[in-house]
């Protein structure tokens, strides 16, 4: 029966255009992240942080044109901006799958909590949530950041941060999720049956909630990675010599007018992986189920 399930779960979202769309942007990102030796291997330095503004020749190379010896042309450094762009795309996903995943797990044990608990301790995560969401995303990681962080600004400390401000959503999903079947009758006849609280939220609760929440942290992924590249191109981010796609437009954000290539290209690459990501957690919607996991 389970294996019937899957199959048909795996069949309906296959079908979906926007999860093959998905595919194909998320499966060029990630080679890039996993793999960008095997992509920048033509680049003349696989290095993106060795750069040099004069080629072997003596000739200046900065801020060159898209050419055959450089796809994406040069920055301002020198630096072969294509090895730049594949190398960015480590950061920038390694920040939004890390606090996409610190989000999903904590929010999801705190919502998991407070719904089976209920009384005080669903009324402290509620409050906290509530204060939480009230705060918008941009302004409270500008204020965390340049509290509680000096000097140059860590892929771990912007992970970190936007995931302090973001774990209500999967916290909510997850406690009216066990709101709703703490009273079902399979869960009253586990209980009655002396099964204890903890094999029940395993056993019942968290499988219902997982397909709800994984679809909606999904396109928070995205959400996330947009939010690094905000952050760094407002200057509170990252900063050099760490390469990730918001400090390569802070970098380019002067230089447009003259060199618009270097905007172009890592905002593509940004685009095409947040939108991968929203596009993939629409196809999870439309096609997951939380009722289709049963005890």
């Amino acid at each position: 029966m389970r294996s019937r399930r899957r199959q048909g779960w795996w069949y309906r979202i296959s079908r979906l255009l926007g999860f093959r769309i998905a595919c194909v942007l998320l499966g060029i990102v990630g080679v890039c992240a996993l793999v960008p030796q095997l992509v920048a291997d033509r680049s003349p330095s696989t290095n993106p942080t060795e750069c040099s503004l004069r080629a072997a020749d003596g000739a200046y190379q900065d801020r060159e044109a898209p050419s055959a010896a450089h796809w994406f042309g040069t920055d301002a450094q020198g630096c072969d901006e294509f090895s730049r762009v594949v190398y960015g795309a480590r950061t920038s996903l390694e920040i939004g799958l890390g606090a996409g995943l610190i989000t999903t797990i904590g929010g999801t044990a705190l919502g998991l909590v407070a719904g089976w608990r209920g009384g005080i301790i669903d009324a402290i995560v509620r409050r906290l949530a509530d204060v939480t969401l009230g705060i918008p995303l941009i302004v409270g990681s500008i204020l965390l950041l340049s509290v509680l962080v000096n000097g140059r600004r860590t892929p771990t400390q912007i992970m970190v941060t936007l995931a302090v401000q973001l774990w209500p959503g999967s916290a909510r999903i997850a406690r009216s999720v066990t709101r709703t079947i703490t009273h079902l009758p399979y869960v009253e006849a586990a209980r009655s049956m002396g099964a204890s609280s903890t094999r029940i939220v395993v056993r019942h609760v968290l499988p219902n909630a997982l397909p709800v929440v994984i679809a909606y942290a999904t396109p928070l992924i995205g959400v996330l990675i947009g939010a690094e590249a905000t952050l760094s191109y407002l200057g509170i981010g990252l900063q050099v010599p760490t390469v990730s796609w918001g400090v390569m437009i802070n970098d380019a954000q002067g230089l447009y007018s003259r060199s618009p290539y270097l905007l172009l290209f890592p905002g593509a690459f940004l685009v095409a992986a947040v939108t991968g990501f929203i596009l993939l957690g629409d196809a999870l919607n439309d096609s997951l189920d939380v009722h289709l996991v049963r005890a």
